[in-house]
């Protein structure tokens, strides 16, 4: 493991499968650790050489390349969350700031990615690049952002255009695991999405139900420039957020792992995990919906060139009485978190890093 720390803030970094193991986040005299670890992996346990390093490994935020299963002989999430990262350098800036610069020693259809990850003194978020050169071919690609939330989360989101499952649910075999959603559908609020069995349930509150596995991707609003995901834990303390380059980022993939998978190593102990996954892939452009397909968004990577992909998250201690993030603005060097009740918060925020000419 290799430790990225500055002012307030430090990161656990595991370069086999390049997962943000943990983050330690010091926040009015408490550490914030808000990202989930397996149960596996937090008990020490020997995971089958069957399931994939990704899995074995899973923690934190971890960058997909290409997301989900790509070929046969390539494990889950691809070279990006399974093989190595070499480090490259750690440099600290004049004000304390860290960039620790690592390089995947897998090629990507030819293409090589590097990864940044910036910490800024007084700052409690990870600032993420990743940046692909050359190669050919078209790939989707995802952060892979995990949060623990026993006590539940209100769930919050950048204005969307819509939502949809899957063609299949996660989980069909009962003999394995349970899914609990409709698949497909398309959803026009997370307020209302509908159940397998015919009824509906309130998907903007996780969990929102036991031992099930579920899956919705939810699409960015056209011409939107910065995208937001908020997910209020306030029963564990934390609020946690996310921003992302709208654009190359065009969807939330959201990961609902709450006991409904039966097999090891998951074993129905996996749960109130929520992956918030900031992505480009093509599961918006499956569904119809009024007014035609919505397959112009990118659905990932097209190689060749320079490309780079910018994200970034971050948690506070959850604010007292407030229910569930309203609006996130970025400005004026700093993040601006506002509540349903109109209450604000302001992080201190780079507002340059989503600077295309960096």
């Amino acid at each position: 493991m290799h430790e990225i720390k500055a002012q307030g803030i430090s990161v656990r970094f595991n370069p086999l499968g390049g997962v943000i193991d943990d983050v330690a986040i010091q926040a009015g005299g408490i550490t914030l650790h808000p990202m989930h670890r397996a149960p596996w992996l937090a008990l020490g346990e020997a995971v089958a050489d069957s399931v994939a390093p990704v899995e074995r490994k899973l923690a934190g935020d971890f960058f997909c390349a290409p997301f989900g299963r790509s070929a046969p002989d390539v494990p889950i999430h691809g070279p990006a969350a399974n093989g190595e990262w070499r480090n490259e350098s750690q440099s600290t800036s004049s004000d304390g700031g860290v960039t620790a610069r690592y390089e995947l020693r897998e090629t990507i259809h030819g293409a090589r990615l590097a990864k940044e990850i910036i910490l800024r003194p007084g700052q409690p978020i990870v600032y993420q690049r990743h940046v692909f050169e050359g190669g050919a071919g078209h790939i989707p690609v995802a952060h892979h952002a995990m949060v623990h939330v026993p006590g539940g989360a209100a769930l919050s989101f950048s204005p969307k255009a819509f939502g949809r499952t899957t063609n299949s649910p996660l989980e069909p075999d009962p003999a394995r695991g349970r899914s609990l959603l409709k698949y497909p559908q398309l959803i026009e609020t997370l307020a209302q999405v509908a159940l397998a069995d015919g009824g509906a349930v309130d998907a903007s509150f996780y969990p929102f139900a036991d031992r099930h596995e579920d899956f919705i991707a939810l699409v960015e609003a056209e011409g939107a420039a910065i995208g937001w995901s908020a997910a209020l834990a306030a029963r564990d303390g934390f609020l946690f957020f996310a921003v992302k380059d709208a654009a190359a980022l065009p969807e939330t993939l959201l990961w609902m792992s709450n006991g409904g998978r039966e097999y090891a190593p998951w074993s129905g102990r996996h749960k109130a995990v929520l992956g918030i996954e900031e992505a480009a892939t093509s599961f918006h452009a499956n569904g119809e919906r009024a007014g035609g397909t919505d397959a112009a968004r990118a659905t990932g990577v097209e190689l060749g060139g320079k490309h780079v992909i910018r994200y970034a998250f971050g948690a506070i201690a959850a604010p007292d009485g407030w229910t569930r993030v309203a609006d996130i603005q970025a400005e004026n060097g700093v993040l601006k978190l506002t509540d349903a009740s109109g209450a604000a918060v302001a992080v201190s925020f780079d507002n340059g890093f989503f600077d295309e000419t960096k």
